[in-house]
């Protein structure tokens, strides 16, 4: 599905929006922002985490569920694709599923954790 630059951008473009302070810099790097620990590396763990931040950011109507509406730049077939029961919309088990394989696919040496060179042009 390759939403994860997407993904990314959509925290940094809308947490400021939602009043969830990002970081202390006038410019926020979205790698940085997932990076919790600044490490240098965005674990599994801290994806999943972002990531159910992002669903929640995006469920505009708080119905817990995202329709494809509700997420810029998806396409038809990446929403079909991540919507398992075929019900139209996500529920957070579903996106996260489809985040959690996107970070996978990322991960192409398996190191559990994505680099800046991981994410670099995605």
């Amino acid at each position: 599905m390759r939403w994860i630059p997407a993904g990314l951008a959509i925290v940094t473009i809308l947490g400021p929006a939602m009043g969830m302070a990002q970081t202390t810099t006038t410019t926020t790097n979205v790698f940085d922002v997932t990076d919790t620990n600044h490490d240098g590396k965005i674990s599994a763990e801290e994806y999943r985490a972002r990531m159910v931040e992002v669903f929640f950011l995006l469920d505009r109507n708080k119905d817990g569920f995202l329709v494809k509406e509700e997420i810029p730049g998806v396409s038809d077939a990446a929403f079909r694709a991540a919507d398992k029961n075929g019900d139209g919309k996500l529920s957070l088990e579903e996106y996260l599923d489809a985040r959690m394989a996107d970070f996978n696919t990322a991960d192409k040496a398996h190191k559990g954790f994505l680099t800046r060179e991981d994410t670099a042009g995605q």
